[in-house]
Order: structure tokens, then sequence, then C-alpha cells
């Protein structure tokens, strides 16, 4: 059962070690990830490290992640495409262009004050492709 303050889980089997990615939130609303190792011992036991990663952190962590993959070239690759297959399963309309009715529609839904969660939904794309657009149609600061 997970905790109160678990937002989302996920694991990666990697061989004789297993990674766990848990998004999190502190009682001050913080958000969190707490990546886990865990590799079995010869004994049977589990030998385990964490790393919490902070939000305020977060996209610094992930520039370095970006920069480290240009020496594992098939990597970044393999990640790109599993990052955009991710999306698309999530969000139907993720990397698809915005036609100009499209637009229309986002700005007119925006005035009428409908929150970002709606917009995603209505659309079918991700937080940060409602924003960027916001953005670009001259109702949000980039």
């Amino acid at each position: 059962m997970a905790d109160y303050n678990t937002i989302e889980s996920l694991k990666v089997d990697a061989g004789k070690r297993t990674y766990f990615l848990d998004v999190k939130q502190t009682r001050e609303r913080l958000k969190y990830v707490k990546i886990t190792e865990s590799k079995r011992l010869q004994d049977g036991e589990f030998e385990r490290h964490q790393i919490l990663i902070f939000e305020e952190d977060i996209h610094k962590i992930m520039d370095a992640f970006q920069s480290a993959l240009k020496h594992f070239p098939s990597s970044e690759k393999a990640i790109t495409k599993s990052v955009m297959q991710n999306s698309k399963e999530r969000h139907l309309n993720a990397y698809m262009p915005w036609s100009q009715d499209d637009d229309l529609l986002l700005s007119k839904l925006y005035l009428e004050g409908n929150s970002i969660k709606q917009l995603m939904e209505i659309f079918g794309r991700n937080v940060g492709s409602i924003n960027s657009r916001l953005s670009k149609l001259g109702f949000k600061e980039g």
C-alpha cells in the first residue's frame, strides 16, 4: 500500500539491480523524487541506496542527465523515443502541431477561465505543451 505522500511509483528491472522512482510530497506539499537502487547480495539480503531530488533541483538534474547521455548515443535515442511514446500514451496529441483552430479554441477556453488541467484533457496534451502554447499566444510569460 502506498503511503499518503506518494504521488506515483515506477519500478525499473535492470538485471541484478532494481530501481524505484517514487514521486512524493512533504506535508508542506513540496514535491521530490526518491530514487532507490536495490541489489540482492549473495547471502540473499538486499543492499539499498537512496537519493532524494527536490522539485527546485529536478531540472538541473535532468539537464545533467541529458548532457551525460551524449556519451551513450544508442541510449539517448532509446530514451528520447521512450519519453515520446510515454507522452503519446498519456496525451493523445503529444508532439502534434497546433492548428489555427486549436489556437483559437485554446485562447477562448483559457479566457473563459478553464484550468490548465481542463485544457490538458480537452486538447490531449501535457502541461508543458499547454503552457508553452499559451506563452506563444501571449497569455503567459515564457
